[in-house]
């Protein structure tokens, strides 16, 4: 089974724990920053307040509309959340929003998935007492950043960058112990079964080693 761990682009209806029958080799992970009235119809969805997103005036109605619809069995993730430097989004908005997301995740013993621009000390900060686990999504950066991360015990999810790597996603990549690793297609339309087999290459070892052990890997993140 190929496993996508975050995509935005809708998959199937499926039975939770079935592939997606357009491509029954596949299960993915739907992530929704909106429309939390929205059924979430048989998918696997994960579903949070993005920080490019979230306005002040509106931001305590959207977590209650959120915190209702995280109780379904179906959403098996928070997030993505987070904190983002580069987004127009208030600093302190995001802080609050991210920081009532964990105890929500904590709550509902669902684990979290994180968006993080810039801001990985602050992240790690706010996740210190998080007991849940954690995945950073979309990684791209180098070692340096992300060797916090790692040692903290985490979960890193690389996408469509492995396609096209430079140098340094190269060693970050070659550095996260396969037991922390998650493989997404996030917004791209890219197979997710290209980005396993890229890994395969990148990694020099056989393609089955990394499905089985992202297997075994979500099963502990989403006790399934």
């Amino acid at each position: 089974m190929f496993l996508d761990v975050h995509t935005h682009v809708p998959v199937g209806d499926v039975s939770p724990g079935e592939p997606s029958p357009g491509n029954p080799s596949i299960l993915a992970i739907e992530n929704r920053h909106s429309h939390f009235g929205e059924s979430t119809g048989s998918r696997y969805v994960s579903a949070g307040l993005h920080p490019w997103y979230i306005r002040p005036e509106t931001l305590a109605d959207d977590f209650e509309k959120l915190s209702r619809y995280a109780v379904q069995p179906q959403v098996i993730a928070i997030g993505e959340c987070g904190l983002d430097k580069l987004t127009a989004t208030d600093w302190d908005t995001q802080c609050r929003a991210f920081e009532w997301q964990i105890a929500l995740a904590e709550e509902l013993r669902k684990p979290l998935v994180i968006h993080c621009v810039k801001a990985f000390q602050e992240c790690l900060a706010f996740l210190r007492e998080t007991s849940v686990p954690v995945i950073f999504h979309g990684v791209n950066n180098r070692l340096s950043l992300i060797r916090p991360v790692i040692e903290a015990g985490y979960f890193l999810s690389f996408g469509k960058t492995l396609l096209h790597p430079n140098a340094a996603i190269l060693d970050t990549f070659r550095a996260v112990p396969l037991e922390q690793l998650f493989l997404e297609t996030d917004d791209s339309p890219t197979d997710i079964r290209e980005i396993y087999k890229t890994a395969a290459r990148l990694r020099n070892i056989p393609e089955k080693e990394i499905v089985l052990q992202l297997e075994s890997n979500f099963g502990k993140v989403f006790k399934q």
